[in-house]
Order: C-alpha cells, then structure tokens, then sequence
C-alpha cells in the first residue's frame, strides 16, 4: 500500500503537459521534453529503434522530428485533437517494443509509426504553448528532441557492445 501511494504521489511528474514551462521561447521549449518522463522515455526509445533497426535508421529521427514540428504547428494553431495524452503513453510502449523488433520489421513500416507517434508529441508542445516566440520554442524542443534521440542511439550501442561481450566470454568458457 505505501508503494502504491508513493507512486501515486509521483504520477504527476510522468507528465510534462502541465502548462507549467509553456510562457516563453527557446527555454521553455527546450525544457519541455524534460519535464515528463513520457516525453524523455519515447524519444530516448526512438533514438534506440534507430540503432537497433538498420544503417538507415537516421530515417526514423528525421520522421519523428518532421512529424513532430509539424503537430506542433497544428496545435499552436488551435485546432482540437483528442486522446493525445493516450496517443503519447501508448507511444512509449509501441517505442520499446520495436526495439525487440528493429531487425524483422520493415524500416518503412517502423518510419510510419514513429512519424504518427512523434505527431502526438509534437501536438501536445505546440497546443500547450501560451506566450513567446513560437519559432524559438521550437527551435528549444527540437534541440532537445535530438539530444535525447542521440542518447537513445548511445544507449543502444552501450547495450549491443554489453551483448557482444558477453557471448565472446561465454564462447570462451565453452571452448
């Protein structure tokens, strides 16, 4: 029971829609992806789905990113689009599930479902944006993007070289 409450009482913070960071530029948009563990969870992933799928896995960076500005414009423009807080939590299950399946899936059906993803993250920064300059909060919540896609492809690697190492020492020790 208090592991319940202890995690109910974080819940909160999972979120970074909170309209708390959205009254600025370039700051308020580059902490926006770092404000809510959903966020820095669906993109660290789609920067590992990015590594682990092919040499061309830039592609999925470049989807998410696209798609996601995008979104963003469309929800600084007002328009109302429904369960995006459930488009962006089922996004993070979607994510590390293609990580198990980077390899088998084609890099054109992996492109198309990071894209619809990233326009969910995209609609949620610009509809909550309230003052500033829209341009540099873009501009703030791209870099960040990316920087957390490129810890995404860091981690995957770290993982991939951990793996690696661990079947040449078990080579070894059947050898």
């Amino acid at each position: 029971m208090k592991m319940l409450l202890m995690l109910l009482s974080f819940s909160a913070l999972a979120f970074g829609h909170t309209t708390t960071l959205e009254s600025g530029g370039f700051g308020s948009g580059f902490l926006h992806p770092i404000s809510g563990l959903d966020h820095i969870l669906a993109m660290v992933g789609v920067g590992m789905v990015a590594f682990l799928s092919q040499k061309k896995g830039y592609l999925l960076l470049v989807a998410f990113m696209g798609a996601m500005m995008l979104a963003a414009v469309i929800g600084f423009m007002g328009v109302e689009i429904l369960f995006i807080e459930e488009g962006i939590l089922l996004s993070i299950a979607v994510v590390f599930a293609l990580i198990g399946y980077a390899k088998k899936i084609s890099l054109n059906v992996i492109i198309a479902i990071i894209a619809f993803f990233g326009m969910f993250h995209g609609f949620a920064h610009g509809s909550e944006f309230q003052g500033g300059n829209f341009v540099t909060y873009m501009l703030g919540f791209s870099l960040t993007t990316l920087m957390l896609h490129l810890s995404g492809i860091v981690l995957a690697y770290g993982y991939t070289r951990i793996l690696e190492k661990r079947s040449q020492v078990e080579a070894l020790e059947l050898a």
